[in-house]
């Protein structure tokens, strides 16, 4: 999963690596073998919140659609 904001980026691959690249750390390479195991739980919650949010976004998004299209269908 990537995550980017205006002034970084993170990419959490489960099982394989992650890095972090931001204007505040640099840049951060990890292999996920080289993460301590409660950093690994740490970043499986963090992905958790994520797909949460993105979900949220996405039904917000959705409703703001619908709404629009009904409010052009009506006859004026």
């Amino acid at each position: 999963m990537i995550i980017k904001t205006e002034n970084s980026e993170l990419e959490i691959s489960i099982g394989t690596d992650v890095y972090l690249g931001s204007k505040a750390a640099g840049q951060i390479f990890k292999k996920w073998d080289d993460i301590e195991d409660n950093q690994k739980v740490r970043l499986e919650i963090l992905l958790k919140k994520v797909e949460e949010l993105i979900f949220e976004s996405e039904k917000m998004l959705l409703e703001t659609r619908a709404m629009n299209n009904e409010g052009s269908n009506l006859i004026v």
